[in-house]
């Protein structure tokens, strides 16, 4: 692969760059307490990755819940004062990778479910917000992944045909996403997506620098 054939590079957030993924799982755990209920980071699986007003809505089915508030909003609510205080990691090799990407001139947009402040809270916390150039987030779409429309958003940000973009995704709903949108996409799944069907991926890595070096090579 060679990587004169892009323009653009999109990273979703949470668990492509930042170690994140536990506390979205740990939010929809606090919030299913109030029920009784709970869900494992097995059934999670099924989860990662998906818009969190698509998954508020699943939860409400699989359980058939009546609350009194909503769902997605209490989980973001719940979220966002975790992200302001609890250490947020950046994953291995994100750094990097974003700074060997941004060296070659090419320029970096973010491609997340998490809404706008969420996204700038991790960026800042974490110190890599000075190397993104675009961000999209769930509120500049009508619908979030697995639909394509985030993606395609952030290859128009870009200025870029949706080929023209290489993604890194970590979930099967983020690849469905990008693949939908037409853009080049390299899997990395965590410990919380590895279960989840890859197949569609134009290759898969066990972490970043592994698909740099590949990309390199």
């Amino acid at each position: 692969m060679r990587l004169n054939k892009f323009k653009g590079i999109v990273f979703d957030l949470d668990g492509v760059l930042v170690d994140t993924e536990y506390y979205q799982w740990q939010g929809w755990v606090e919030i299913l307490k109030k029920y009784g209920l709970t869900i494992s980071k097995e059934e999670y699986y099924d989860y990662a990755g998906k818009n969190v007003t698509i998954i508020a809505e699943e939860l409400i089915n699989k359980f058939n819940l009546k609350p009194k508030k909503s769902l997605s909003e209490e989980k973001e609510e719940l979220i966002l004062r975790w992200f302001k205080s609890k250490p947020i990691n950046l994953m291995h090799f994100s750094k990097e990778s974003m700074k060997y990407f941004k060296e070659l001139g090419l320029k970096i947009a973010i491609c997340s479910s998490g809404n706008k402040e969420e996204i700038l809270i991790k960026l800042n916390r974490t110190g890599i917000n000075n190397m993104v150039d675009f961000i999209t987030s769930r509120n500049d779409v009508n619908r979030g992944k697995p639909f394509p429309d985030i993606y395609l958003h952030s290859a128009k940000q870009l200025n870029t045909k949706p080929s023209e973009c290489l993604a890194f995704e970590d979930t099967q709903y983020g690849l469905q996403s990008a693949k939908d949108a037409g853009l080049y996409c390299i899997a990395i799944p965590n410990e919380f997506s590895i279960k989840q069907d890859f197949s569609r991926a134009d290759k898969v890595f066990n972490n970043l620098e592994q698909a740099v070096n590949w990309l390199k090579g």
